[in-house]
C-alpha cells in the first residue's frame, strides 16, 4: 500500500511527495494536469502520477483504492473547500485508508475573524461527521507569504498594513511540510491536531528590522486606515466579502494544552525558543511520541503543539487572497 497526495504540485504538497519518496515509499499524486506534475517531479521511481477528477467521487474512489495514507494540501475557501470535502468523504468509505492528514491553519474556530480559519474549522467538522481516521497540521502564516509585499518594498522601501503591534510566529513552509511528513508517517501522531509556529512571535515592524538588516537599508512600516487598506485590496482585484481584516491582531495561539519542543537543527544555529506552557494532560506524559523535529531555517527551532482532543471532537492551505491579506497585516 502507498500514500496518496492531493494538491501534490503545491508548495507543501510537493515537499510531502519528495519526502515520502526519499523514505523509499511509493506515492500516488492525484492531479488535474499530469504534464505539470511531470515538470515538477520528473519521473522518479516510486511515483505514480494519476490524472484524477476531484469533483467525481467515483474517480476519487478508484484513485484511492488500496491507499494506506492520504495527505491533502488545498485551499479551504470556495471550490477547493468543496473538493476537500469530497475527498474526505471518499476516503471515509475506503477500508485500506488508515489516516488522512490535512494541511490546515493555526487558530481555526467557528467565530474566528479570519475567513480561512472559519473555513478550515468547517472542514474539520465535516471530517468528524464522516468518522474518517484524521489528523491535521495547523501552521501559522508562511514566511513566504511576505513576498506579497515585495513590489511595494522594492519601489518605496515601505510596507503598508493594519496591524503594527500584533505579533505572529511566521513559519517556513518547508518546516511545515517536514512536520506534515512526520505526522503522516508516524502512527503515534495520528488522530490529533498539531499546531505549528515559527521560532518566536514578532510584529511586522520587527520583521522589517530583520529585512532591513538583510537589505542593508531601512524598510519602514506604514499604518493604513482600514478603509484605505480595503480600497487598496479591492483595487488590486480582491473581491469585497472575500477578506476579513482586523487591527486587533495578537500573538495568541489556539488553546493547545501540550507542547513538545523540537530538537535544534544542525543546519542553522540553535537559540533559545519561546517558553512552552507546562502540560497538564495525559498526552504530554508520552511526549516522546508527540515530538516532531524540524529542520529550522531561521535562528531558532520551531515550536510544535499537540492539542489535547482528538479530531473527532468539536474544536474551537490558504487562498492567494488570504495569504496577501496576512502578509499585509490582516
Amino acid at each position: 500500500m502507498t500514500t496518496a497526495v492531493i494538491g501534490a504540485t503545491g508548495r507543501v504538497g510537493s515537499q510531502i511527495v519528495r519526502g515520502v519518496l526519499a523514505r523509499g515509499d511509493a506515492v500516488t499524486a492525484l492531479v488535474r494536469d499530469p504534464g505539470k506534475a511531470r515538470s515538477v517531479f520528473g519521473e522518479p521511481g516510486g511515483l505514480h502520477i494519476r490524472p484524477t477528477r476531484l469533483d467525481d467521487p467515483r474517480d476519487l474512489t478508484g484513485a484511492l483504492d488500496g491507499i494506506r495514507t492520504v495527505f491533502i494540501a488545498m485551499g479551504s475557501i470556495g471550490i477547493q473547500g468543496v473538493l476537500q470535502r469530497i475527498a474526505i468523504n471518499a476516503a471515509a468509505g475506503i477500508g485500506s485508508i488508515q489516516q488522512v492528514t490535512r494541511l490546515s491553519v493555526l487558530n481555526t474556530s467557528a467565530d474566528s475573524l479570519g475567513i480561512n480559519q472559519r473555513a478550515h474549522y468547517s472542514i474539520d467538522q465535516f471530517a468528524a461527521s464522516t468518522a474518517v481516521p484524521y489528523s491535521t497540521i495547523r501552521p501559522a502564516v508562511f514566511s513566504a507569504s511576505l513576498l506579497a509585499a515585495a513590489r511595494e518594498v522594492r519601489a518605496s522601501r515601505t510596507w503598508t498594513g493594519l496591524a503594527s503591534s500584533g505579533r505572529m510566529a511566521l513559519i517556513d513552509y518547508r518546516d511545515a511540510a517536514e512536520a506534515g511528513l512526520r505526522v503522516l508517517t508516524d502512527p503515534a501522531l495520528w488522530d490529533a491536531h498539531h499546531d505549528l509556529t515559527g521560532p518566536a512571535p514578532m510584529s511586522w515592524p520587527e520583521a522589517l528590522e530583520l529585512l532591513s538588516a538583510e537589505l542593508g537599508e531601512p524598510v519602514t512600516f506604514r499604518v493604513a486606515a482600514e478603509r484605505q487598506f480595503l480600497e487598496r485590496l479591492t483595487g488590486a482585484g480582491v473581491r469585497r466579502g472575500r477578506l476579513s481584516c482586523s487591527s486587533r491582531a495578537s500573538g495568541r495561539s489556539s488553546p493547545a494544552r501540550t507542547t513538545t519542543p523540537p530538537a535544534p537543527s544542525s543546519r542553522s544555529p540553535a537559540a533559545p525558543h519561546a517558553q512552552s506552557p507546562s502540560s497538564s494532560t495525559p498526552t504530554a506524559q508520552s511526549s516522546a511520541d508527540a515530538r516532531v523535529s524540524y529542520m529550522s531555517r531561521s535562528a531558532a527551532p520551531r515550536q510544535h503543539r499537540r492539542t489535547n482532543h482528538p479530531p473527532g471532537q468539536a474544536m474551537h492551505q490558504p487562498s492567494s487572497e488570504a495569504r496577501g491579506a496576512a502578509a499585509a497585516g490582516c
